[in-house]
């Protein structure tokens, strides 16, 4: 594929705006300021100008399920994941944060639906082609003022989300629970976005991108409350997967639990992140990773809740050239959670499962050693071998 200025200019090996160009041929009968089909569910808030943001629901081009999840776009390409984005349309509609309303009470019903429900739209004019990428939410690519939103049909809402919902419950005990009952934290975002939990009088819409992270972050402390009972686990284990070229490494080693995670630009071999959670948690923003961290850690956490055991957690994350457009952060905790689902390597000390990473990364694992506030640390109730 032909490259654009700009594409050339940011060195990358694919042009998303030249798959937009060739999305927006094939669309473009279907974009009409009427228009009816499945929505995903989807509802996208805005940040900028908060508390005053652009919000709205998302709804089919083509009049056929989109993949919006992120258990669906996982294993799909760059280019595929392009082209299922830039098959949706979403509704801009703008007010307060705090605001009511038909259009606002009918997406939350279509957040809160288990499976997509068609819907009828009317924009106040035809919907255009806009890429925006963020390393948190997934991309949007068309978008328009909307009008109407009406479902065309009754959406399958979960008992628990409904007794949640019209209970008023706080958003972190909501979360909580429903992540208990087997709700992914992909769903539990929306329905922080969409303004459903907490008390009625006091609900409001939260930003998408705030509310991605806000959900991991809440998800991951539930789930590490409990991580800090379980029995410690008894020799390193490594965890990996390589998915758009990101190659995620989670080396876990025997004691209390603690989490470190580096990210590294392959395309800036020099640049290397490191943040840092100890057993009595953090309380500043992992500034330098944002969200990344969190839905990492929320997968860390998640793997180690299932096996039941408690650990040390150092995350190893070294991002690809090939990766050059942002498809959101559901890409780390995906890769995370597929490290998880495969067989760990075992090791009989430190020593052996570092020699493995140095085998397996592509920076020096010296780079890594020399940030590190796990890997070095020496404590005389440990017993294992030391690098």
């Amino acid at each position: 594929m032909k490259l654009c200025q700009e594409c050339r200019k940011a060195g990358r090996v694919w042009c998303p705006h030249s798959a937009a160009y060739e999305m927006k041929a094939r669309l473009s009968a279907s974009l009409k300021q009427e228009m009816f089909g499945p929505t995903p569910p989807g509802f996208f808030v805005g940040h900028s100008f908060y508390p005053k943001v652009f919000f709205g629901p998302m709804i089919s081009a083509t009049g056929e399920p989109v993949a919006d999840d992120p258990k669906q776009l996982y294993g799909m390409s760059i280019p595929q994941i392009m082209q299922s984005r830039l098959a949706l349309v979403r509704g801009m509609a703008r007010g307060e944060v705090g605001a009511r309303g038909r259009l606002l009470s009918e997406s939350q019903l279509a957040v809160m639906s288990i499976k997509p429900v068609d819907a009828e739209a009317k924009f106040s004019r035809q919907p255009f082609f806009k890429l925006e990428f963020d390393e948190i939410a997934q991309p949007v690519g068309v978008s328009a003022p909307i009008e109407k939103f009406l479902l065309a049909e009754n959406p399958p809402v979960p008992k628990k989300v409904d007794s949640a919902v019209s209970e008023g419950m706080e958003a972190e005990e909501a979360i909580g629970e429903l992540l208990a009952s087997g709700f992914d934290v992909h769903y539990l975002s929306r329905l922080l976005a969409a303004g459903l939990l907490g008390k009625p009088e006091q609900r409001k819409m939260v930003p998408t991108k705030w509310a991605i992270t806000a959900t991991d972050d809440i998800a991951a402390k539930r789930l590490i409350g409990h991580i800090k009972d379980f029995r410690q686990i008894e020799a390193p284990l490594l965890y990996s997967n390589i998915y758009l070229d990101n190659r995620f490494e989670i080396l876990l080693l025997p004691g209390s639990w603690e989490y470190e995670q580096f990210e590294a630009y392959l395309k800036s071999p020099g640049k290397i992140s490191e943040e840092h959670e100890p057993f009595g948690g953090r309380k500043k923003y992992a500034e330098s990773q944002g969200g990344g961290y969190y839905a990492a850690r929320f997968a860390v956490a998640e793997g180690l809740w299932k096996m039941g055991r408690q650990a040390k957690a150092v995350v190893f994350r070294e991002i690809g050239e090939k990766y050059d457009v942002p498809v959101g952060v559901w890409e780390v905790r995906e890769n995370v959670r597929h490290a998880f689902s495969q067989p760990p390597e075992k090791f009989s000390s430190l020593k052996e499962a570092l020699a493995r990473l140095s085998a397996k990364l592509a920076l020096p694992i010296s780079n890594y050693l020399k940030k590190s506030r796990v890997l070095l640390q020496r404590r005389l109730d440990e017993s294992w071998d030391r690098f």
